[in-house]
């Protein structure tokens, strides 16, 4: 008994109780994840068709099929255009959005609360939400155009305004989230910083690029990997707003695995889809870390 009671009164015990705790639930999500990715990864290399019985090793040859699809290529190039946009207003927006909420001194917590509401919302709600919005007969925006005495727009009967459509729903759908994480980064900083730049005379952008962006740089990181992260695998929004149209022009990547794999039933080639879905994500993650880590 005296034993047991000296050792968890040891500091080293205390601290490494919370990571003790955690390690099941840890372990379990890891084992989950692993399992699926390396399960998903090693379909691509048979023939899973259940238009064709058996499942025999046929190597690369569904990454050879696919790679050479028109329609893959095409959801290629829609993923890369869907992603850089949505990445780029999405960081504008959260940096924005993170600055108005480091200033706000009243009801602070009420307002950062306000802002996860789009996070919250699910995708399928945001997409039915959007479809309203754009609708080409009875939407808001078409009503506020013809209120105005402009002709309504068929947003998402046009491919080039349905691309626009779902990166706008999609930049409202992960920006919350990172407006949070680049505020955790801004409530980092010493406001004295701050203040010895103003009585020295540096502008306001001069404190922008080089107090503000070089010291939160790591938060920018994790920012940009979690909404390419989450604009590369952004399914739920897309499918029921556009369906991947009209004419694929929203088709990316994610939608092309959704149908390859359970509208053609070519399940081994939808695994092919979600291992570049994933091999991109991991791409990108290395890029912006390593861009953006912190000061040494």
């Amino acid at each position: 008994m005296g034993t047991t009671t000296a050792l968890s009164a040891h500091p080293r015990f205390k601290k490494a109780v919370p990571y003790l705790l955690i390690t099941p639930a840890l372990v379990f999500v890891i084992g989950i994840l692993a399992y699926s990715v390396l399960y998903g990864i090693g379909m691509s290399f048979f023939r899973i068709d259940l238009a064709i019985p058996g499942r025999p090793f046929i190597g690369l040859e569904n990454y050879r099929v696919v790679f050479s699809e028109e329609r893959f290529i095409n959801s290629f190039r829609r993923s890369l255009v869907f992603v850089f946009f949505s990445v780029t207003l999405g960081l504008l927006l959260s940096f924005g959005f993170a600055n108005a909420l480091y200033r706000v001194k009243k009801m602070s917590a009420g307002f950062r609360g306000f802002t996860l509401v789009p996070y919250l919302v699910s995708g399928i709600a945001t997409a039915i939400m959007f479809r309203f919005l754009f609708s080409g007969t009875v939407g808001f925006i078409n009503q506020m155009l013809m209120a105005l005495g402009a002709e309504r727009i068929l947003f998402l009967g046009n491919p080039n305004w349905a691309l626009f459509v779902v990166i706008v729903a999609n930049t409202w759908f992960i920006v919350p989230f990172s407006t949070l994480v680049l505020l955790a980064g801004l409530q980092a900083l010493d406001p004295d910083l701050f203040e010895v730049a103003t009585v020295e005379g540096a502008s306001k952008l001069t404190v922008l690029f080089r107090i503000i962006i070089p010291l939160i740089k790591p938060m920018i990181g994790i920012s940009l990997v979690w909404m390419s992260f989450a604009s590369f695998n952004m399914f739920d929004v897309i499918l029921p707003l556009t369906g991947g149209g009209p004419g694929r022009a929203t088709e990316v990547l994610a939608v092309y695995m959704y149908r390859i794999g359970f509208d053609f039933l070519r399940y081994s080639q939808g695994a092919v889809v979600m291992t570049v879905i994933l091999v991109l994500n991991i791409a990108v993650s290395v890029f912006f870390l390593s861009v953006f880590r912190g000061e040494d």
